[in-house]
């Protein structure tokens, strides 16, 4: 409400909650005639419940841009519309914005900031290549027209995706941006336990098998290639093989990504543990595959 633009309203779409939050909400319209809000009171067959509240909310919407977040996601500024809807042309559909989580306390925090970033690097980085093929839904825009005529054909029913895959289908070279400026991020809650996060990961891994096919072969192979490195680092270590020119050829290859990924984290404000970036990496190509392999098998993908 304290956003700082001319003109704009408020969608909130109040799903199915039993805690209050539709008086609260009732309360909160009275005094602000930006909020609208939308009460959920039963879930259509078919439909996965968070792929229905934005379909209501963006139908319900009076303007042409559409800019989502969720409802455990605080925008940094009260530029952050001002900024998002500023990297809209004529010729722009999508605007994909950066979400970090809140810095806390312990390793856990540190692997979800180390994965963010890898994750943002790797998606912010095609879309300047344009090359788009994932947002994030704490953080994204496009158009209402775009949304309207495709919505979450095909895949309604899934749990997740309605980031990341609508931006797959319909994002490409000449129809996106991005908007990385401090004063758009918006910050989110992270888990605070492993299970949480192993089933936030499940989730957010399993849409993956849904993306188009290059997109599939090339996070592959990115994740592939860190995996065998690491492999082989330690398989010419056990084998006793050359292992001054095994370290310089590793050192080489961690040095240039340590680099990239620390400009890039300090580009993105991101406050974490950049001195231990090589063990984050470890644990994560650990951990990874048998979150993968859990996601590619998973007939059914819990929300939380």
């Amino acid at each position: 409400m304290s956003q700082d633009y001319s003109f704009f309203e408020i969608i909130i779409v109040n799903d199915r909650s039993s805690d209050g939050s539709e008086a609260l909400l009732n309360s909160l319209k009275e005094d602000n005639q930006k909020l609208n809000v939308i009460h959920v009171h039963n879930l259509p067959k078919g439909w996965n419940g968070k792929k229905n509240a934005l379909q209501l909310g963006i139908e319900a919407a009076q303007h042409e841009i559409i800019l989502l977040t969720d409802a455990d996601c605080i925008p940094n500024s009260n530029q952050w519309v001002s900024k998002m809807a500023g990297r809209f042309k004529k010729e722009t559909d999508f605007v994909l914005g950066f979400s970090p989580y809140e810095n806390k306390k312990g390793f856990l925090n540190q692997m979800i900031q180390f994965e963010t970033l890898l994750t943002a690097i790797q998606y912010l980085s095609f879309a300047i290549k344009r090359q788009p093929y994932m947002g994030v839904g704490r953080n994204l825009a496009y158009r209402k027209s775009v949304f309207l005529a495709h919505s979450f054909q095909g895949f309604e029913s899934q749990t997740g995706g309605d980031d990341d895959l609508f931006v797959n289908a319909h994002a490409n070279a000449t129809n996106t941006e991005i908007c990385i400026h401090p004063d758009a991020h918006v910050t989110s809650i992270p888990k605070a336990t492993w299970s949480e996060y192993f089933t936030q990961k499940v989730r957010h891994l399993s849409v993956g098998k849904n993306y188009h096919k290059k997109d599939q072969t090339r996070l592959g192979l990115f994740a592939l290639s860190s995996l065998i490195g690491w492999i082989m680092l330690f398989w010419a270590i056990l084998a006793g093989f050359n292992i001054e020119l095994t370290l310089m050829i590793i050192g080489i290859k961690s040095l240039s990504f340590y680099v990239i990924f620390t400009l890039s984290g300090r580009k993105l404000k991101m406050n974490m543990a950049y001195w231990a970036l090589p063990f984050l990496d470890l644990c994560l190509n650990l951990y990874y595959p048998m979150v993968g392999l859990v996601a590619l098998l998973a007939k059914k993908v819990k929300w939380s």
